[in-house]
């Protein structure tokens, strides 16, 4: 393997869970009121079936071929040539989302926090803080995730302050427009949930591996709870103006107010999105690399980081020139092209090598 280090498979959830939710709880509450409506709130529990088979796949993979990752196995599955160009692929595939989540935090932190500052600096001080952490390795990355991941998923717990101003009657009527409305949100959710597709890369690194499939199966349900809690609030407490905001997560925790004197929530809760944020660029950062260096066949892959970072932010830019072709992106385009390569590309690779495993049986 290209990085000695081991973690844990509770370490491995508190990397992962950050790496799918950061960004998602922010914009995909008003695009699921866009499609389902009164109904957003179920639309995660259709989206996770995508995280679920996934998993299973990564990790049927992963068993066939324990030691490596997609970029290497897939020569043994396909042949050098062909092996190459999935492997491509998968990189060309990693940066590009890796990319958009730099813009999706850049545009974030500018349209929120700190309008008069350029999205480009906010994009270049946060991927040089992961570049640190990924030069560390995986071990570095998985405590310091324990750490961030705690913080961000603590601040979450905001949300019950607003309890007394819930009205559960902007959940009804359930299912007014039928169940297709609710399976049309669900694809834009799936694209997030089919992120759990990075497991195949960290799998090789865990040193219990008979918890790796648990692992991941409790990091698609955890996704899909803390999805369904963000949901039901955004819903109970905006009911369908939801749709017309771009964070409407944000705008619910900027209305806490406790006793007239603890206000300003969202302050907290921006401090530690930038926690989970980090978490999620990190991975996705440490992946691209070593998915990278093994490509090229290079022993090192911190000798990609710096290069490949300066790539990313460029990619951030690229092709994206306002949060409004972002946003269309997400919804419109994002859905189908990341699950043509995280879910039905292991599953085409899955069915190759098991055929090919018969074939040498039966010869």
């Amino acid at each position: 393997m290209i990085d000695k280090g081991k973690i844990s498979a509770s370490q491995l959830e508190f990397m992962m869970v950050p790496t799918i939710i950061a960004t998602g709880v922010l914009s995909l509450p008003a695009v699921a009121t866009q499609y389902a409506r009164h109904d957003m709130w179920m639309v995660p529990i259709v989206g996770s079936i995508i995280g679920f088979i996934t998993v299973y796949l990564v990790w049927k993979l992963h068993q066939l071929y324990p030691e490596l990752t997609p970029i290497q196995y897939s020569e043994k599955i396909l042949g050098k040539v062909l092996g190459k160009l999935v492997g491509l692929l998968i990189v060309l595939y990693l940066v590009h989302d890796t990319g958009i989540v730099v813009r999706q935090y850049s545009e974030f932190i500018s349209f929120n926090v700190m309008r008069e500052t350029p999205t480009v600096v906010l994009s270049i001080s946060i991927m040089f803080v992961c570049v640190l952490a990924v030069r560390g390795g995986i071990e570095v990355i998985a405590r310091t995730s324990v750490i961030c991941t705690t913080l961000f998923m603590i601040t979450s717990v905001s949300l019950l302050l607003l309890i007394k101003d819930i009205d559960v009657t902007n959940i009804l009527p359930i299912l007014e427009n039928g169940f297709m409305p609710v399976l049309q949100g669900g694809l834009v959710y799936q694209s997030w949930f089919g992120e759990v597709f990075l497991l195949a890369f960290l799998y090789p690194y865990v040193n219990n591996q008979r918890k790796s499939l648990k692992a991941g199966m409790k990091i698609t349900l955890y996704i899909m709870l803390i999805f369904l809690y963000v949901n039901f609030f955004v819903l109970t407490l905006l009911g369908l103006t939801s749709l017309n905001q771009l964070y409407p997560v944000y705008s619910a925790v900027r209305a806490i107010s406790v006793l007239g004197f603890f206000e300003n929530f969202e302050v907290i809760i921006t401090a530690s999105w930038v926690l989970g944020n980090f978490v999620k660029l990190t991975i996705f950062l440490y992946v691209a690399s070593t998915g990278l260096a093994q490509l090229v066949s290079s022993s090192d892959y911190r000798i990609v980081v710096f290069p490949l970072t300066m790539l990313l932010i460029f990619m951030s830019y690229w092709d994206i020139p306002n949060i409004v072709v972002l946003m269309e992106h997400l919804t419109k385009i994002q859905p189908f092209y990341f699950i043509s390569v995280q879910t039905i590309l292991p599953f085409i690779l899955l069915l190759v090598a098991l055929a090919r495993r018969k074939r040498s049986e039966s010869i």
